[in-house]
């Protein structure tokens, strides 16, 4: 399922490209929220969670760890948030 991101789940989604590709793996909830200057991991979590519905992120079964899925409209999204 896709639905449309909002700009700051695009953001979220465009950071864990990056720190993936600099630390070749995911960053952590606690990571988000420092990044984004939340005050605590719960907004961090809810964006999370948002990108996993909306299908552009997978929980990797047995883990607690996520991956990219190969959404096409999920990595425009991404792509558009750099841009911002």
């Amino acid at each position: 399922m896709t639905t449309a991101l909002t700009t700051k789940q695009a953001a979220v989604l465009a950071f864990m490209r990056e720190f993936e590709a600099e630390n070749d793996n995911m960053p952590t909830i606690p990571a988000i929220a420092r990044h984004f200057g939340y005050a605590s991991s719960n907004a961090a979590q809810g964006h999370v969670h948002a990108l996993e519905r909306a299908g552009c992120i997978e929980r990797i079964s047995g883990q607690i760890g996520y991956r990219f899925t190969r959404n096409t409209a999920c990595a425009s999204s991404a792509d558009a948030a750099t841009t911002l």
